[in-house]
């Protein structure tokens, strides 16, 4: 993608939060695919989803989003914990004292 964009190498860059020096040009390709132009939509997602189960069996795999997910769900179910203090700060500023 680097090389398609233009966009600089991560050793070629110096610093997004430097003002002197090499600064990062940064390059993004976006590539859309109709699966459904291939072997079709149905058979990508079985295939997706076959890739998804078999990682899920490794131990210590991950997948994006999971662990928020998690905790969210958690969330729902048990509440959130907010110190007293800060929990005094939000009603304060919400003017509810």
């Amino acid at each position: 993608v680097v090389s398609l964009t233009g966009a600089r190498f991560g050793a070629e860059a110096d610093s997004f939060f430097e003002a002197q020096g090499n600064r990062p040009r940064i390059g993004q390709l976006f590539l859309v695919v109709d699966p459904g132009g291939f072997a079709g939509a149905a058979v990508y997602h079985e295939r997706v989803g076959a890739l998804v189960a078999a990682m899920c069996a490794e131990t210590g795999v991950r997948l994006p989003g999971a662990r928020r997910e998690k905790l969210a769900a958690r969330a729902v179910e048990q509440g959130v914990e907010v110190p007293a203090q800060l929990l005094q700060t939000l009603r304060d500023l919400a003017g509810s004292g």
